[in-house]
C-alpha cells in the first residue's frame, strides 16, 4: 500500500518558537503540529474533533538508559513516583487533578518517562496547569525523596523477586547486557535503592533530566490548537533552559560467545520458563534491519505463527510463547520467551525454537507468510491510533525513541519494501549462536 505526503510548513513567528506543520494524506492520516518554544520544550498537537476528549502526555526524555552514575538504578522509577508527590501550589496532585474527572497515570522504561491525564476537552487548560507545576515545581526534599522510596522497593519486591517471570526477565537483561545500561533493570538493584541512593542524586538527576530541552508535551483529541499553544507558552514559557548534561551512554561491545544460565525457583508450584535474546538493531523505522526482525516476530508468533502453532496449538508443550524485536534508543534484542507446560523438559522446547529460528536463516519466508505479518504489523500499527491516548503516545513513542514522530508515517512502505530475501539475510546475520543469550527458570526439586 503506497503512502503519500504533503508537506505543509508555517513560517517561523513570535520570538519564542519556531513551528512546523506537516499533513499526510493515506493509511495514517494524521495532521501533526510541531511547536519548539524558545526555551527548548518541544510539542506536539494533533487534533481530532470527532471525540469529547483530550489527552496530555509529557514525555521526559529519560529513563533507566540515563542512570550511568554508579549507586543509582532505578532514579528515573523513583521519579515517577516523586511527580504524584504534589508542588506548593497543589500539596496533593490528586485532589488538584482529581476534580476534572481524568484517568491519569504513568510508566518508566529503559528510555523514557511517561505522564498522562486523559480528561474532557472542556478542562485541558486547568490540566496544563497542573502538569506544569509539577514538572517544574516538584516539592523535592530528602523526607519525600525517602517516603517515595518505599514504595518503589515494594514494587520491585513484587515485579521482580516475588514474580518468576519478573525475576527472570532481570536476571536476563543482566546477562545479555555487560555494559550498557540496559544491564540493569529499570526497577533498580536491591543494593542502590536500600543504600547507594541519596537524595542529591535525585536532585542532579530533576536539574538534568527534568527541565525543557528533555521534555516533550504530546496533546491529542479535541482541542484548538493555536489556544493550546497560547496555554503551553503561559504555563512552560519562562521556565528555564538547561544545558546539555555532560554524560556518555556506553556501548554494548559485540557478543562473541553464546551465554547460557539456569536459576532454579524457590518452590515447585511455578512452571519453567524460558528466555532467549538475540542483540539486534536499535528502533529506526529506515532500517533494513530492524524492519525485518518486526516482521519475523509476527512469522514466528502469531496466534498462526510458527513457533505458536507448534509449540502450543499442536504439540501443546507451552501455556504461552511470544516475541519481538525491541523499540529502543540503542540496539535492543530479537527476544523469545515461553512458559512450559508442567513437566515438559526445557531442552526439547530449547530446541524446537533453534530449529524454527534457523529455517529462517537457510530458507526463504514465502511471498504469503511474509505478507500476512506485513498486513498484522500494520494492522497493530493502527490499532495503537484509535483513541487519543493511543494517539498521543504513539506519536510521542516515535519522536522520544525513535528521534522523529514523522517516521510514523514512513512505516508503511517500509515494511511493505521487505522481501523474503532480505528477510533470509537479516536472519543469517542474527540468528548466531554467539550472539545468542538462554536463561532459563526451573522450579524447586
Amino acid at each position: 500500500m503506497s503512502l503519500k505526503k504533503l508537506f505543509c510548513f508555517a513560517l517561523v513567528f513570535c520570538l519564542f518558537f519556531f513551528i512546523a506543520t506537516i499533513s499526510y494524506a493515506g493509511s495514517i492520516n494524521l495532521k501533526v503540529q510541531k511547536t519548539v518554544l524558545d526555551n527548548g520544550l518541544t510539542v506536539l498537537t494533533c487534533e481530532d474533533h470527532t471525540v469529547p476528549t483530550v489527552s496530555y502526555q509529557t514525555f521526559i526524555n529519560a529513563g533507566s538508559r540515563d542512570e550511568v552514575k554508579p549507586g543509582i538504578t532505578g532514579l528515573a522509577h523513583v521519579f515517577e513516583h516523586m511527580m504524584f508527590r504534589g508542588t506548593e501550589k497543589y500539596p496533593d496532585y490528586d485532589q488538584a487533578i482529581g476534580n476534572f474527572g481524568p484517568e491519569t497515570n504513568a510508566w518508566t522504561s529503559e528510555d523514557g518517562t511517561v505522564y498522562f491525564v486523559n480528561v474532557k476537552s472542556e478542562y485541558l487548560e486547568k490540566v496544563i496547569d497542573v502538569e506544569a507545576d509539577r514538572i517544574r515545581n516538584l516539592r523535592f526534599d530528602d523526607q519525600t525523596f525517602r517516603t517515595e522510596l518505599g514504595p518503589v522497593k515494594e514494587e520491585r519486591r513484587i515485579d521482580e523477586v516475588e514474580d518468576p517471570g519478573g525475576f527472570l526477565w532481570s536476571e536476563f537483561t543482566q546477562i545479555a547486557y555487560q555494559v550498557h545500561p540496559y544491564h540493569h533493570p529499570v526497577g533498580g538493584f536491591e543494593e542502590d535503592l536500600e543504600k547507594n541512593i541519596q537524595v542529591k542524586d535525585g536532585l542532579e538527576f530533576k536539574n538534568t533530566f527534568y527541565s525543557p530541552g528533555y521534555a516533550t508535551i504530546v496533546v491529542a483529541g479535541n482541542f484548538n490548537t493555536p489556544q493550546v499553544i497560547e496555554w503551553i507558552k503561559k504555563y512552560y514559557g519562562d521556565w528555564q533552559k538547561q544545558p546539555p548534561p555532560d554524560i556518555t551512554i556506553p556501548a554494548e561491545p559485540e557478543q562473541k560467545v553464546e551465554r547460557t544460565k539456569q536459576f532454579t525457583w524457590k518452590d515447585s508450584l511455578t512452571t519453567s520458563k524460558l528466555a532467549i535474546g538475540y542483540h539486534g538493531p536499535k528502533f529506526d523505522i529506515l532500517s533494513d534491519d530492524f524492519c525485518a526482525l518486526r516482521l519475523i516476530g509476527e512469522i514466528l508468533f502469531l496466534k498462526s505463527g510458527r513457533l505458536t502453532k507448534l509449540l502450543n496449538t499442536d504439540m501443546q508443550l507451552v501455556d504461552e510463547i511470544s516475541g519481538e524485536m525491541q523499540e529502543t534508543k540503542d540496539p535492543g534484542l530479537f527476544t523469545v520467551s515461553a512458559s512450559l507446560k508442567k513437566g515438559i523438559p526445557i531442552a526439547e522446547v530449547e530446541s524446537l525454537i533453534f530449529r524454527e529460528i534457523d529455517k529462517l536463516r537457510k530458507e526463504k519466508v514465502s511471498e504469503g507468510e511474509l505478507t500476512k505479518a506485513k498486513n498484522s504489523v500494520k494492522a497493530n500499527m493502527f490499532y495503537r491510533l484509535n483513541r487519543p491516548f493511543s494517539i498521543a503516545s504513539t506519536i510521542g513513542h516515535y519522536q522520544v525513541v525513535g528521534g522523529d514522530y514523522q517516521l510514523l508515517f514512513q512505516a508503511e512502505d517500509r515494511y511493505d519494501a521487505i522481501t523474503p530475501e532480505i528477510i533470509q539475510r537479516v536472519a543469517e546475520k542474527i540468528f548466531i549462536p554467539t550472539n545468542c543469550t538462554v536463561v532459563c527458570l526451573v522450579p524447586k526439586g
